[in-house]
């Protein structure tokens, strides 16, 4: 089933640079596991070792080596992505629209951090929040390829 939800990467139409590369595969790969209901708990679940799932991972880390990352590096920021995408993809995916908002109702002052940032905790799309995170990933991969040069 994994190998399913991850079929049809189109690699042809992936822009060259890596930045760009990487964003528009982790982007792709949100959108495929959104595609099908519980996907990410499914794929979560699971050692995906089928062909679809090989491809997209070989294209992510191929992208990492082209632009000068170490094979390991290339490989744990592959892990790093992926596991973006399936947390955020599986809470999007079991959020139920009856559940109350308890976040932005947290008023605990056992917990004054989680209090002080409790509007932002919630805030948002669960798609600005993707690409708030995403951005995160590659700044610090960016950080970490002039590091290595």
């Amino acid at each position: 089933m994994s190998d399913a939800v991850l079929a049809g990467l189109d690699t042809d139409a992936l822009p060259v640079p890596w930045e760009e590369r990487v964003r528009a595969l982790a982007r792709w790969c949100r959108g495929a596991i959104l595609a099908h209901r519980d996907a990410a708990r499914l794929i979560a679940g699971l050692a995906t070792t089928e062909a679809n799932t090989y491809r997209f991972a070989d294209t992510m880390i191929q992208t990492l080596l082209d632009a000068g990352f170490p094979p390991r590096t290339a490989a744990w920021a592959n892990w790093t992505v992926f596991y973006l995408i399936l947390g955020i993809t599986q809470e999007q995916q079991a959020q139920s629209a009856e559940a109350p908002d308890l976040a932005t109702a947290f008023d605990d002052a056992e917990f004054p951090a989680l209090r002080e940032a409790s509007a932002h905790l919630t805030a948002g799309t669960f798609d600005e929040r993707f690409e708030f995170a995403l951005d995160m990933q590659v700044t610090a991969l960016r950080a970490e390829l002039s590091r290595s040069e």
